[in-house]
């Protein structure tokens, strides 16, 4: 992929940290239309349709040619989280990519690639867990005392995990179930089920972190006495009502990580800074490959991966596509290094070309191995 191959790349960008529940299902519709054509992330803080050509939404933010693409690799690195280099964004990006087109995975590789490379560079060694470092700082809440979190998924995990680590005297994971999972198990938390909340001992701080298919939890009927935060992760909102206490929201913690203080937010601008490098490096050394012989030969090659991987999908529909792509690519890596270095070794760009021709189908095999 160059550059030309950049100009009907377009990003619809929907943002929905703290969105309510009608505004996500209108985001929900809007980017629905894109399916199919389309690649779209979906996290807790975002929703993204990449896609070429026209698209005929409306979002708040549009990004276009390479802006779109650097874009796409600032979120798969972490740029774009309220916790700089949360890690599981690049695996979002990477699932919703995994059945889009082939010029989309294209486009998605150069960003995965660059994300990975920046977050070896940066060495990231914060979580999403750290978003409660950064609530009771914003609200000079101690950090001590008894702490109940709502919600035992992945980020109530993170949560609950990094309250031990800052001390707090008890930590509480209410759910509508007991987890089953080691990190619970370890015997360091105490569970309440959702439904036993309201008679519930008082708590210094309560954190929400409900999926976004949970009621919201009435503050002053569903939860017990919270004399000095509250906190609310979930998209959409946790916890619905007034409270006596502050209310910090996800939407809240994510525009003063943005905003806030300068040293974070020069920080962000440097690493977007050196995206914009790994990023035009790269499509810099596939524009040289693509007029070379080893980048014609290893072009032929990736579409015939393509096409495979497109029959083994229908044949064992039981395997997760991303699995089969992991798989074949690095089959074709391992067999095809050794002869890609000698060939650019030898320098022989006829013999590339020849090479290639031998991989690449005609339109009637083509269209018989869809």
């Amino acid at each position: 992929m160059i550059y030309e191959d950049l100009k009907g790349f377009t990003a619809c960008l929907w943002p929905i940290a703290s969105a309510s529940r009608s505004d996500l299902a209108t985001v929900g519709v809007e980017s629905a239309a894109h399916v199919g054509a389309a690649a779209v992330v979906n996290s807790c803080q975002r929703i993204e349709a990449y896609s070429f050509g026209e698209c005929g939404c409306r979002p708040p933010q549009q990004k276009t040619g390479i802006d779109a693409l650097l874009h796409l690799a600032e979120v798969a690195a972490g740029i774009h989280s309220a916790v700089l280099g949360e890690e599981q964004v690049l695996g979002q990006v990477r699932s919703a990519f995994a059945a889009a087109p082939a010029n989309l995975q294209q486009a998605a590789e150069i960003a995965v690639s660059v994300a990975r490379e920046l977050r070896r560079e940066a060495a990231f060694t914060t979580h999403s867990g750290h978003l409660l470092d950064r609530a009771l700082r914003v609200a000079e809440a101690p950090f001590r005392g008894r702490i109940l979190v709502v919600g035992t998924g992945h980020m109530g995990r993170l949560v609950a995990q990094r309250a031990l680590e800052l001390g707090f005297d008890e930590v509480v994971v209410s759910g509508r179930r007991q987890p089953d999972a080691p990190w619970f198990a370890s015997g360091r938390f105490r569970f309440l089920a959702l439904e036993s909340l309201p008679s519930a001992s008082p708590f210094e701080v309560a954190v929400g972190c409900l999926g976004s298919e949970a009621a919201e939890l009435d503050v002053r009927s569903a939860l017990p006495p919270v004399s000095r935060l509250i906190v609310d992760l979930g998209t959409p909102n946790t916890f619905s009502g007034r409270t006596d206490v502050p209310l910090i929201s996800i939407a809240a913690l994510l525009s003063e990580s943005m905003g806030g203080r300068s040293h974070a937010a020069a920080r962000r601008e440097a690493l977007r800074d050196r995206v914009r490098t790994l990023v035009e490096r790269r499509i810099d050394m596939l524009s040289a490959d693509c007029s070379s012989s080893v980048g014609s030969l290893r072009l032929s090659v990736e579409q015939v991966r393509q096409r495979e991987l497109g029959r083994m999908r229908r044949l064992h529909p039981e395997i997760p596509l991303q699995t089969l792509d992991v798989i074949t690519k690095s089959l074709v890596n391992q067999i095809f290094h050794t002869p890609s270095l000698r060939l650019k070794n030898a320098g022989d760009h006829a013999l590339g070309q020849q090479l290639a021709a031998l991989f690449a189908a005609s339109e009637s095999e083509a269209v018989e191995q869809r």
